[in-house]
């Protein structure tokens, strides 16, 4: 009798452990700074004149045929109204979002832009990785005129330690639903991927993309917009590795 107590005892520590090494992954490797995208600081665009970027995330903007500039974005705090979370970390207590600029690339000429914006954190291999974030466009926004060329996607990547992308998954957001009108400035609306980590993963990268964007021919509002986004490891995980645990006692307890 002694013995099964101190085997019990045994088997719910392992349990408690499993449960904490599970849930000490999902913090230490799903914690984006600067989610909410409030905090902001001052990027040159051109000699001399300055927009406001979000901080601890990097950007990169490109054309096809001119090349790198710094004005395919930039952080606003009308980009992030209702419906998305209300937070009021930036300057003023304000609630910032990222406001993508399609009309800085031309159909015309061919010269259409790129606005890439990611953080890259630390990730484990074999743990299921959720990115979620808030998108909407304006009606004359490029990426929903039929036929178009422009893409908006939620991306998340995987790298290894030497940098070297492994896998990931991308969400069409158009295809998610993007343009369809729901009544909410922008028509925002919540979307979100998973993907696994492979072996070899050091690294995730949890990023949002307008790609080969254009000015419409008809004007009218073009903005394409995201704000507050969690990267996170889906409690289901924990849960699974637990009730594994408790399958296991009950089976001692009965055996017993």
């Amino acid at each position: 009798m002694k013995t099964q107590i101190i085997q019990t005892k045994r088997l719910l520590a392992l349990i408690a452990g499993l449960g904490l090494v599970v849930c000490g992954t999902n913090i230490a490797s799903a914690q984006l700074l600067n989610g909410n995208l409030d905090v902001t600081y001052q990027q040159e665009i051109v000699p001399l004149f300055f927009l406001p970027k979000p901080a601890s995330w990097i950007n990169e903007g490109s054309r096809t045929i001119t090349g790198p500039y710094e004005d395919e974005m930039s952080s606003e705090p009308w980009s992030g109204p209702a419906p998305t979370p209300v937070t009021t970390d930036g300057i003023g207590a304000d609630d910032w979002g990222v406001f993508f600029k399609p009309f800085s690339g031309n159909l015309t000429t061919g010269d259409l832009a790129t606005g890439r914006l990611y953080q890259d954190v630390f990730a484990t291999p074999g743990l299921n990785y959720q990115l979620t974030g808030w998108a909407g466009a304006e009606a004359n926004y490029s990426g929903l005129i039929p036929l178009s060329v422009t893409k908006s996607e939620f991306r998340l990547t995987f790298f290894d330690a030497g940098s070297i992308q492994l896998a990931g998954a991308t969400l069409d957001l158009v295809a998610a639903g993007l343009g369809v009108a729901n009544g909410q400035p922008f028509n925002y609306k919540q979307f979100s991927l998973s993907a696994i980590a492979p072996a070899g993963t050091a690294t995730v990268r949890a990023e949002v993309a307008m790609i080969d964007a254009y000015g419409n021919p008809a004007g009218g509002g073009q903005a394409f917009v995201v704000d507050d986004f969690v990267l996170s490891v889906p409690e289901p995980t924990t849960l699974t590795l637990v009730g594994l645990g408790l399958a296991g006692l009950v089976g001692f307890r009965r055996r017993s």
